[in-house]
């Protein structure tokens, strides 16, 4: 490597790492960060495939700093996002300059690292420590194509014999990403394999023997057969054998649940694909990047486009194809794609070449060229800034906070969600800062959680088989216990709830978890005072920015308030109860915002106060026009009114959100009976009672009704 390209690439990779430092995560991001970090630190078993590399390279970086091991290991996915960017400078560098790059290719490349580095998806996840996967993943990624293409450029084998053992290395970090990245990686093999005719049998057969070299790279994973049978207190899956290490490797538990089903899912999930693109890397990006590629071709760097192409398309393509998202989650695709955003961040720094060839040679062009490049970069620094930055994201650590304020000792707290079940795990292994027993719900209906659940909480009381269902084990664990710990759960329990309803019953409000309790004025007033002792930091002003996960985590705050709030409400207690549903509407994320509105609404309604509640339902749908309570509600109101026609089309919003909702079907019967047409006023309450069978009101007003029709 000359001396300029080694003094380029070291600056840009301290530019880079000083600008991911600035923005890092202080301590955790409200996704599997926690976990990522424990392990890192205990030398733990992530969630399946389990990660194994990027856990034995983050307790190396979780020794940096020993006062706050979050922070240590999120410098590694920035350590990892900086090389990554490296990485795809030095391949540029190589497609457009050759041996003897000029300054116009220095510029290009650096172009092309700057977009990738700075493009939002990319930023993000270059500063939390589960981002660092995937950030390590395109420094992998982007390794294997820079060894193959000085293999396409000398012929030595070494080069391929490198690509293979990073390519093992990285099926350790993340396989399924490099198993969609994989058809470009061999398309490129093979292009280079036939450039020239020239090769001879001996010369293929060495180069078939490089595969062997993704085997030391690849056997990481026997980590975790090794931590699993030596006492690993987080230990997904319990891997101690092949099979185990089969069931994690393979994510079996996710499998059923993950995959496409048909193709509406699979289109949704293409237009997702799409937009993202689109919104990330600009019509601007776009061209640059469709520039480049025309650039090269025409250069004769064909299988440079063919590796990139193919990259973009099979990432895409491919994700679209196997997920299977619901369309509040379509947002969990965005963090594969960035092997497509490195694609098309290779072409734009091209691009540049290509737009600024009319420009005369010489200090014109040199300085067209510079500006161009520029140009991208600075845009994607200039809006992503606030939006990627995670420097004073405290989030998702002071909700883990809040729940071990939220609990009185000894306890078993069964969690839920996680935002909820993640951070126990950073609190209790790393910082020790945890008392009580912390119980995922839902994997009680896992042998090897049981288990481990013993070892964690060996003075709990589990009463229940292997083999019992998981209603028995809820309800055996809170029954077995209730008497010598207190029962908790996550404010968000839908397991709880549907497994043990008469558990469910008896929660109250208890600061950010819910507690069984069956004293509930008493309950409400220890609530009351836990909820003025917990950390709000960021959570109200124009001023916050929230990813996705991190929207979805949040929500819980504003759940909290609901909770006290239709609490109070029970009991008549409608001062307090309009308080905290107010603040519930006050701290409400994007994601609770609806649901918060409507349960201020059905306050205002049961007071008197029908003008702010329709505005209340009026707001709730504009937020979540998915919120069919909302509509519903709205519908009585305008019933009320003797606004009818309003009153249809609010129900018919109401149904066509949730078809088999009874309250809708009522409201439209009662606004269809008071229109005139008694027919379908029947027919539509026969529906609500028909869903609804034990509500008393309906049946009431279906007999009232038939009556009506029979005169």
């Amino acid at each position: 490597m000359s001396i300029n390209k080694a003094i380029t690439a070291s600056v840009l990779f301290f530019v880079l790492f000083f600008v991911y430092c600035r923005t890092l995560n202080p301590v955790f991001h409200a996704d599997d960060s926690p976990e990522t970090i424990a392990c890192s630190y205990t030398l733990g078993i992530q969630h399946p495939p389990g990660y194994p590399l990027s856990t034995l390279t983050g307790k190396i970086f979780s020794m940096i700093m020993p006062g706050n091991r979050g922070f240590a290991v999120n410098l590694q996915a920035a350590a990892a996002g900086s090389a990554a960017a490296v990485m795809l400078f030095l391949i540029m560098l190589g497609a457009l300059g050759g041996k003897i790059p000029e300054p116009v290719h220095y510029a290009a490349a650096v172009s092309s690292a700057l977009t990738f580095a700075f493009g939002l998806t990319f930023w993000s996840q270059s500063l939390s420590a589960k981002g660092g996967i995937y950030s390590m993943n395109a420094a992998l990624l982007l390794g294997i194509i820079y060894s193959l293409m000085k293999w396409d450029e000398t012929g030595k084998i070494r080069f391929l014999n490198m690509a293979a053992y990073i390519y093992g290395l990285s099926l350790a970090n993340h396989w399924e990403s490099m198993a969609a990245a994989s058809p470009a990686l061999a398309a490129y093999a093979v292009l280079i394999l036939a450039k020239d005719g020239k090769h001879n049998g001996k010369y293929f057969i060495k180069a078939a023997a490089s595969l062997l070299f993704i085997l030391p790279g690849i056997s990481a994973y026997a980590y975790l057969i090794i931590r699993s049978r030596t006492g690993a207190y987080l230990n997904w899956g319990d891997p101690e054998n092949l099979k185990g290490l089969l069931w994690v490797l393979s994510r079996a538990e996710y499998t059923a649940t993950e995959t496409a089903r048909d193709m509406a899912v699979v289109l949704r999930q293409l237009s997702r694909a799409g937009a993202d693109i689109f919104s990330q890397f600009t019509a601007f990006g776009l061209l640059l990047a469709a520039a480049g590629a025309f650039y090269l071709y025409r250069k004769g760097a064909r299988r440079v486009v063919v590796l990139f192409g193919t990259l973009f398309f099979t990432i895409t393509i491919g994700l679209s194809l196997y997920f299977n998202l619901k369309n509040e989650m379509l947002w969990i695709m965005d963090v594969f794609f960035i092997p497509a955003f490195a694609a098309l961040s290779a072409l734009a720094g091209a691009g540049v070449l290509l737009l600024t060839g009319a420009v005369k040679k010489g200090f014109f062009r040199q300085a067209a060229v510079f500006i161009l490049a520029a140009a991208m970069p600075l845009w994607l620094f200039a809006s992503n800034f606030r939006a990627a930055g995670q420097s004073g994201n405290y989030y998702a650590y002071d909700y883990g906070k809040n729940i071990i304020k939220s609990v009185d000792t000894p306890a078993i707290v069964m969690l839920e969600g996680d935002y909820a079940v993640i951070p126990m795990m950073y609190f209790k292994y790393v910082e020790k800062d945890v008392d009580f027993c912390p119980v995922t719900t839902i994997l009680l209906n896992a042998a090897w959680d049981v288990e481990n659940l013993k070892k964690r909480c060996p003075g709990i009381v589990m009463n229940f088989t292997d083999d019992a269902p998981l209603s028995g084990k809820i309800r055996g664990l809170a029954e077995s216990n209730y008497r010598n710990s207190g029962i908790y759960t996550s404010v968000f329990r839908s397991a709880f709830a549907s497994y043990y309803p008469e558990g469910n019953a008896v929660l109250l409000p208890h600061g950010a978890v819910m507690k069984m309790d069956l004293d509930k004025k008493a309950g409400l007033v220890r609530d009351e005072c836990i909820l003025k002792t917990l950390s709000y930091r960021g959570l109200v002003g124009a001023g916050r920015a929230m990813d996705p996960t991190t929207s979805l985590g949040m929500s819980n705050y504003s759940s909290s308030y609901m909770e006290t709030g239709n609490a109070f409400s029970s009991i008549n207690m409608n001062e307090k109860a309009l308080y905290y549903l107010i603040r519930a509407d006050a701290v409400a994320t994007d994601r609770s915002k609806g649901l918060a509105l409507t349960n201020l609404g059905v306050l205002y309604s049961k007071l008197g106060r029908t003008g702010e509640a329709l505005d209340c339902y009026l707001r709730a749908v504009n937020a979540d026009p998915g919120a069919a309570e909302a509509y519903s509600n709205m519908a009585g109101i305008y019933n009320d009114k003797k606004e009818f026609e309003k009153s249809i089309e609010a129900c018919s919003a109401a149904l066509k959100i949730k078809p088999d909702f009874p309250d809708a079907y009522n409201n439209m019967a009662i606004a269809y009976f008071n229109s005139g047409d008694r027919a379908a006023a029947v027919e539509f309450m026969e529906k609500a009672a028909g869903l609804d069978p034990a509500d008393e009101r309906v049946r009431k007003n279906l007999e009232a009704m038939k009556a009506q029709v029979k005169q």
